[in-house]
């Protein structure tokens, strides 16, 4: 039976995890507002980040692994300094709250969707808005900067999947297939690949070039909810509504299938940079932390 490395609580759901560089410390984010702090060595709680007035629904390190970034279901983001606790910045413009969250690899950009289906471009340095995309009838579920940053796509309650040019602010397609709302949206690391999955229980590799739908693998039971690849691009893991954590090569070909991880739906999934860990946060209020190589025998 698999154990995890450690298992974290918070007193209510969590939503999002985020490993630091270091691969030491991992944040949080949970729907009792807070953000927590674990130090991977000890399992023990380093610090727990108060401020947001809702549910926490995304956490990512910025390069420099000094501040921290969370989006909330309070319309807010907003950049903590790791050490001392302390918000240094909140940016804020949505009207109804956010539901999902991305920064592009190099810390310059964040993007946000939101119940009022909207998506905004922030500039990290800036400060602000840099532009706001509209096309979505629905909530905005998830987000996903491409490796390069030059494209953003997103999944919605309105059963689409948008891919959309950074720089213009032009929405480039609507890809279509999926038969139920898209939960989730990310880019394989070397950008040549766009994954998709959601409450049609499918998950959809697309080409990220031509957009073209390339495999739809319909094994799953429940609905998908987040989707993640590991850092070297040769897996990509599904979880959801199940609890269950499923696990494929990089051309979508099924390898492994892991039940009952969790005992609600499992809302994120992490990897580590060096891709020894995986960190998966449920509904249950817990966040499990595993061996890669233990439980993908990679």
């Amino acid at each position: 039976m698999l154990k995890p490395l450690h298992v974290f609580r918070h007193p209510n759901a969590v939503y999002a995890a985020s490993f630091a560089s270091d691969g030491q410390t991992l944040a949080t984010g949970s729907l009792d507002n807070n953000i927590k702090l674990w130090d991977l060595t000890s399992g023990r709680e380093l610090r727990t980040l108060t401020g947001h007035r809702d549910g926490v629904c995304g956490v990512a390190w910025l390069p420099d692994g000094k501040q921290l970034l969370s989006a909330s279901m309070d319309k807010t983001l907003r950049i903590w300094e790791v050490e001392s606790g302390s918000e240094v910045l909140s940016f804020s413009g949505h009207q109804q709250y956010i539901e999902s969250f991305a920064l592009s690899s190099d810390g310059s950009l964040a993007a946000s969707g939101s119940y009022d289906k909207e998506i905004r471009i922030w500039s990290i340095a800036g400060q602000a808005t840099v532009r706001t995309l509209r096309g979505h009838t629905g909530p905005v579920y998830g987000l996903a900067f491409a490796p390069s940053a030059e494209y953003l796509a997103s999944a919605g309650n309105d059963d689409s999947l948008r891919v959309w040019d950074v720089g213009s602010g032009r929405q480039l397609e609507n890809c279509v297939g999926h038969k139920g709302t898209v939960q989730g949206a990310t880019f394989s690391p070397d950008g040549r690949t766009l994954a998709s999955c959601g409450s049609d229980s499918t998950l959809r590799l697309w080409n990220a070039k031509t957009l073209e739908l390339q495999q739809t693998v319909g094994e799953h039971h429940g609905y998908l909810k987040c989707l993640a690849y590991s850092p070297d691009g040769k897996l990509l893991l599904t979880a959801g509504s199940a609890g269950t954590l499923h696990i494929y090569d990089a051309s979508g070909r099924p390898l492994a299938a892991l039940p009952s991880l969790h005992q609600n739906t499992i809302y994120g999934l992490a990897f580590s940079d060096d891709g020894r860990k995986l960190a998966t946060a449920s509904f249950d209020r817990t966040i499990k932390l595993w061996n890669v190589q233990e439980i993908c025998g990679s």
